[in-house]
């Protein structure tokens, strides 16, 4: 088994939020911890500022935590004043071809790279924050974070890209439902009952293991989304109504169209025992292999 490589100095490109948390848990883990960024700002106690180069040259470890459109561009900067005591993790909210492409420019250099993806809150997690990372150098990478104040980053794959794809397919459901929620807020506030509707879906999700409420949507979607398509074209109209841009409504009503012209129904007899039934049907019917096209009274 590859060996823990200890680690003395950890330096952040980028010192936003991110690196400020995971920065001061380092610290107080004994770490000698060092930023660079664009705005220098010595906020937190025992991590020094310094240059970019001087940044490599003293730091073993340099985790790149900057916003997602300037990944690339980082990367750019620091890959020449890279060396093979280097490597190069970088912790940003992208896509798995991105991560590759970051990959790539760090690999013209003699540093070996990290892919992280972040699933958790860190503001309200902090240094728990769920992280994931992937590539060669990565399951000695994560028990290095671990012994050094990050306390749930888990090594997932050897190959680049593959730790990032699950944090964007994550991302379909976590930010979708946050759109979904403050879509039907919106007009709920425009209706005069929003306080009722929070109310009532906290006290459901409450109530019942989330795990069933998730299940039992899936297993019935085929013989349902039919009389759910009719439905969800009547919830379209009365945000309309209220003078409300359907955005997240009509994404929904379009699934249900798709899935009930697929013919999804007549391949479940009754509801499925499995719950990945569903998926792996609509999955080989390629529900979702072609954009969606909205026509004007759609938009209207």
């Amino acid at each position: 088994m590859e060996k823990t490589i200890k680690v003395h100095r950890i330096g952040f490109i980028g010192f936003g939020e991110v690196g400020k948390i995971f920065a001061s848990a380092m610290v107080a883990k004994g770490a000698e911890v060092s930023y660079y960024d664009v705005i220098r700002t010595d906020v937190v106690p025992g991590v020094a500022y310094c240059p970019l180069d001087e940044l490599v040259a003293r730091c073993e470890i340099l985790l790149s935590t900057v916003a997602t459109h300037v990944a690339v561009a980082v990367a750019e900067t620091a890959a020449p004043l890279l060396t093979s005591r280097n490597t190069y993790a970088d912790m940003n909210s992208t896509s798995g071809s991105m991560k590759r492409r970051i990959a790539g420019v760090i690999g013209t250099s003699p540093a070996n790279f990290v892919e992280g993806a972040i699933l958790s809150a860190v503001g309200e997690a902090g240094a728990n924050a769920a992280i994931l990372v992937a590539g060669e150098r990565a399951e000695a990478f994560a028990r290095q974070m671990n012994q050094i104040g990050l306390m749930n980053v888990k090594y997932f794959s050897s190959a680049v890209g593959e730790a990032s794809q699950v944090k964007m397919l994550r991302s379909v459901f976590s930010k979708g439902v946050e759109c979904l929620l403050l879509e039907m807020l919106v007009a709920g506030k425009c209706a005069g009952v929003a306080e009722y509707l929070w109310k009532d879906i906290v006290d459901f999700m409450t109530k019942h293991p989330f795990q069933g409420i998730a299940e039992n949507w899936i297993k019935t979607h085929p013989a349902a989304s039919e009389r759910r398509y009719h439905e969800m074209e009547q919830v379209l109209e009365t945000l309309k109504e209220l003078g409300v841009d359907p955005v997240m409504t009509l994404g929904t009503t379009e699934f249900f169209r798709k899935s009930t012209e697929s013919g999804l129904a007549a391949r479940f007899t009754r509801k499925p025992d499995d719950v990945w039934a569903v998926p792996e049907e609509l999955a080989k019917c390629r529900l979702l292999s072609k954009p969606v096209h909205l026509t004007k009274e759609d938009q209207s």
